[in-house]
């Protein structure tokens, strides 16, 4: 009986109509990296679709740097600040320009910064 009640409910399943499985968001990535030496990123622009955002940063310097997004004096979202490996962040955004920076005290002033772009 057991057996019967499973197969019905299977066949039941495939054949309402209406119902759908969901889909997954589609997750835009962006590799933002810091080089061995100088206090810059290695990309100054970086490009994304609007929605949730993964952030992978790569510090290859021995100097502590981290990756911060904002929109304007708003902080959207921040990285661990690291040396010498690599970190990942989330942000979710919607289309428009943002900056990113590096907090560490006098790094945006070096040049330490750039502009995401979301589409």
């Amino acid at each position: 009986m057991r057996k019967l009640v499973l197969v019905v409910g299977v066949l039941a399943a495939f054949a309402l109509p209406g119902v759908s499985t969901a889909t997954t968001p589609t997750v835009s990535v962006v590799h933002i990296s810091a080089p061995v030496s100088g206090l810059r990123y290695t990309q100054t622009t970086v490009r994304a679709h609007a929605g949730r955002i993964k952030i992978v940063f790569a510090n290859h310097s021995a100097l502590k740097h981290n990756v911060n997004v904002e929109s304007g004096e708003h902080e959207l979202g921040k990285s661990a600040t690291i040396s010498h490996s690599t970190t990942t962040m989330f942000v979710t955004l919607k289309a428009g320009k943002y900056n990113f920076y590096c907090s560490v005290p006098g790094h945006e002033a070096a040049g330490m910064h750039g502009t995401l772009i979301v589409t």
